[in-house]
């Protein structure tokens, strides 16, 4: 699995198809889609006919990350959809029934926590989930600076992850070729890079130099 999820949340939709060409010629396996309700965060993005059309045309795999309020409900509608991967927020409560709904509905479960959020709360569900979202930037917009503790919660919740659990981590928000190494020397897996690989004017050589930090890493 390529570890580079890029999210397309600054997307300009009339150039949509043709970065996706090019990242299914740069062999990205997954696009990680932020869903974004206008009430667990501000902004408003993508809804389930996105994930639709991405998978009509592409053989990507859609890793669905809801910030929503009422993820119960759209767990389904994202399922449906075609999302092989959904992720949500640990501060929308129901935790347990949550995950249950995305394994139900056929996808990995992921949970998501914001950089306030105490990352021992997700340490009971590490045996029941796919992968760990941390959040490097409040969630709800794109192009926001790294958050340099995200580094420690890495390495914290790596341990915690060895010790009992076999989930991946991912993490989500201002990550790029300063911090990739860095994050993946943490114990990072999964790398979802937005404005930095979206607005690149060289995708290819943006991500054989951002593998080339985790690599060596």
């Amino acid at each position: 699995m390529n570890p580079v999820f890029p999210s397309i949340l600054s997307t300009d939709y009339f150039d949509l198809e043709d970065k996706l060409r090019q990242f299914e010629k740069n062999k990205i396996d997954f696009i990680h889609l932020d869903v974004m309700d206008g009430h667990f965060v501000e902004n408003i993005s993508f809804g389930p006919a996105a994930v639709k059309a991405i998978k009509a045309k592409f053989k990507f795999k859609v890793d669905s990350h809801l910030m929503v309020s009422d993820p119960g409900r759209m767990i389904p509608w994202f399922a449906k959809a075609g999302s092989d991967w959904i992720s949500i927020h640990i501060e929308t409560g129901q935790t347990k029934e949550h995950i249950a709904a995305i394994k139900k509905n056929g996808a990995k479960a992921g949970l998501v926590l914001n950089p306030d959020s105490d990352i021992e709360s997700v340490f009971p569900y590490l045996k029941d989930i796919d992968y760990v979202l941390l959040m490097s930037v409040y969630p709800g917009f794109g192009g926001q600076e790294f958050i340099a503790s995200t580094l420690e919660k890495v390495s914290r919740l790596k341990k915690e992850i060895q010790r009992v659990g076999d989930c991946l981590i991912q993490v989500d928000g201002g990550v790029n070729l300063e911090n990739a190494g860095a994050l993946k020397a943490a114990g990072n897996d999964l790398f979802v890079i937005g404005t930095y690989l979206y607005g690149s004017g060289n995708i290819k050589q943006t991500l054989t130099e951002i593998l080339n930090q985790i690599d060596g890493a």
